[in-house]
């Protein structure tokens, strides 16, 4: 194997011979990876990449969406550059772009998604996706009086009866592109008018709903009442067409030190076989030919990209959400 690898390294060094993109990646010997998916998630990805390419060796980071973006910033601004390739939620990919800290790369998997999970400047490519969804206890409420649209929120039977996670500006921005301002605007005052218990998180609000704080939840996301209905618990997910899909890119990092070696993770993890794999962890995948197994009914719903670009408007929008549900 040494020896194969020392022909491999003269054969690249040779000023004749036009290297291929595996090649120069091998050349390189290293990617690194910054990411918000767990660490199981990560290392899985690690090990089958590494199988396919054993002359490249994987290191990454792993923190929330919001430690991604603060490690890089800082980084960027002692001029170290140690990133390839980056995913986290949309917010933090907008501002990494902002900033010019993302490469433009189109991956050799990208027609195979959606307009709407691709940049259109090619700086990235949406990996996986969440899903808003209501949701409901099903020892609750029954399947006939469960709510199917926004506006069913608002029939009498629910007031003081919803929980509702009011931090999510996310959310609001999207339902306000979707219903247009004026009409956006005066649903959210209604909502508000229902008195829904106010709580924060999307994982704390699924619990609760759960254990039967509040027979109706308005904002979740559909993978995890999913997961908890597939624990047991008397939950169960409602997609509203068209469904908000929050997105989860991934990028190549702008100065990266191992840019080959990046673009062939990135084109891994984009594939077939890398979005299979994401699905089989309980993730979204972002191609739209990989079935989402753990919300198998959602296959061909309508979707309604959150554009990372909207990230601009959530300072104002969390402001104007916070007074029209805390001032009811």
């Amino acid at each position: 194997m040494a020896l194969v690898r020392v022909l491999l390294l003269c054969l690249l060094l040779s000023p004749s011979y036009a290297a291929t993109p595996e090649e120069l990646a091998i050349r390189e010997g290293e990617v690194v990876f910054y990411s918000s998916l767990n660490n199981e998630q990560i290392t899985a990805f690690r090990d089958a990449f590494q199988k396919k390419y054993p002359f490249l060796k994987v290191s990454f980071y792993r923190g929330t969406s919001e430690r991604v973006l603060q490690r890089i910033m800082t980084e960027a601004q002692v001029g170290r550059h140690a990133v390839d390739a980056v995913s986290a939620a949309g917010f933090q990919l907008y501002a990494l772009k902002e900033k010019g800290l993302l490469a433009r790369y189109a991956s050799e998997g990208e027609s195979a998604f959606a307009k709407g999970f691709r940049d259109s400047e090619g700086q990235w490519t949406n990996l996986h996706s969440l899903y808003n969804s209501m949701g409901y206890n099903t020892k609750l409420v029954s399947p006939g009086e469960a709510p199917r649209r926004y506006e069913d929120l608002l029939h009498p039977r629910w007031k003081g009866r919803l929980g509702f996670n009011f931090r999510d500006a996310e959310w609001f921005v999207n339902m306000l592109k979707i219903m247009g301002r004026e009409k956006g605007t005066d649903f959210m005052r209604r909502l508000a008018a229902q008195q829904p218990g106010l709580h924060e998180g999307h994982n704390h609000l699924a619990q609760l709903l759960a254990a039967g704080e509040f027979p109706a939840a308005v904002n979740s996301y559909g993978h995890i009442l999913a997961r908890e209905k597939d624990r047991g618990a008397p939950v169960q997910w409602v997609l509203v067409e068209p469904v908000i899909a929050y997105l989860h890119p991934i990028a190549l990092a702008n100065h990266a030190p191992h840019p080959n070696a990046g673009k062939l993770f990135i084109d891994f993890l984009l594939s077939r076989e890398g979005q299979t794999m994401l699905a089989g962890q309980g993730r979204i995948p972002g191609r739209s030919d990989v079935e989402p197994q753990v919300l198998k009914a959602a296959q061909g719903v309508r979707l309604f990209p959150s554009d990372p670009s909207f990230a601009r408007e959530y300072e104002a929008a969390g402001q104007e959400m916070r007074a029209i549900f805390l001032k009811r």
